[in-house]
């Protein structure tokens, strides 16, 4: 008698695994572009892309300004590796797996008053994820996974070119790049309005990358609110009830229109968009471990049109009903 060990029908080469994970990766992909991926992001940043001469102008200058902000990080911050905050780096992993894209290298800034992390990428050069130290002190374990997963969001976007043509246009880049100021000062204002309006939608779907990386949707929510008040003193009680009741007095007042001048969405605003992706089908084909029999799922057009309304500061609404 024969005896065959039924494993050995089993393709355990490492080049099985990587065909596994790229058909994963690109059953999430639409027209070159994440699923989840909030609907105006996506056409803002085409617009962005139309202007003659613009984009290319961004891609060489991102080219030269993602490389020396790397070599800078590593003179006056700490590398995040296996060896050094290795939570860290356990998180970043999963984050990049679940994403498809490959880890990025992460630095922990010295910056104790400042709840921040960044994103620097481009299409020629390896990802870089700026975290500060006070965004670290500050924030849970679970909190910690939603901001990575965002700045992955980020990379996985395509984001990163954009994000140093906003920061050109917007002014925070005309110091470090000679010459740069002269240029941006021929750029209109409704171009600074357009970029405005792209880096807001982008965070949209950024938030919801974040989502599909977490352990707990709850920790993106509370993540949101403790931006919007530092987590002075550690303290970590908030109550979210009375946090989205301050949306319905933003929606009271025309000094809404403030907003206007915001890269970010407010906080309460990104906190309802949030809650609306964990109504929606796409989540769940991410993780489909959160889907419960009771639920009642929305699809991506719905999904970004309930967004809109709390997102576009402009046509903003008061909510239709207590979620």
């Amino acid at each position: 008698m024969v005896r065959t060990n039924p494993t050995d029908a089993i393709d355990v080469s490492f080049s099985h695994y990587l065909a596994g994970r790229k058909a994963v990766t690109e059953s999430h992909m639409e027209g070159g572009i994440p699923d989840y991926a909030y609907g105006s992001d996506y056409v803002l940043r085409q617009k962005i892309k139309a202007i003659p001469g613009f984009y290319p102008l961004a891609k060489a200058i991102a080219n030269t300004y993602v490389p020396r902000a790397k070599q800078e990080m590593n003179l006056h911050a700490l590398r995040v590796g296996p060896s050094q905050f290795p939570d860290v780096y356990e998180i970043v992993s999963d984050c990049a797996m679940r994403l498809g894209i490959g880890i990025p290298t992460v630095y922990i800034t010295h910056a104790p008053f400042e709840i921040n992390a960044r994103a620097y990428c481009t299409e020629d050069d390896d990802p870089l994820i700026e975290i500060t130290s006070g965004m670290l002190e500050r924030v849970t374990p679970g909190e910690l996974r939603a901001v990575i997963g965002h700045e992955c969001g980020h990379i996985h976007n395509n984001h990163g070119i954009y994000s140093i043509a906003a920061e050109m246009v917007l002014n925070s880049l005309q110091i470090a790049i000679p010459g740069i100021q002269q240029i941006m000062g021929l750029i209109s204002a409704p171009l600074q309005w357009a970029f405005k309006m792209w880096s807001r939608a982008g965070e949209v779907s950024c938030d919801r990358a974040g989502i599909i990386c977490s352990d707990t949707p709850e920790d993106d929510i509370t993540l949101q609110a403790k931006l919007m008040y530092g987590a002075a003193l550690n303290h970590q009680e908030v109550n979210i009830d009375a946090v989205l009741k301050q949306y319905d007095l933003l929606q009271d007042t025309p000094v809404r229109l403030l907003e206007l001048e915001n890269e970010h969405p407010l906080c309460v605003r990104r906190i309802f968009a949030m809650k609306e992706f964990l109504n929606s089908e796409v989540l769940y084909t991410w993780r489909p471990e959160w889907k419960t029999p009771d639920m009642h799922l929305i699809g991506k057009q719905e999904l970004d049109a309930r967004c809109e309304k709390y997102i576009s500061v402009a046509r903003s609404e008061k909510r239709r009903v207590k979620l």
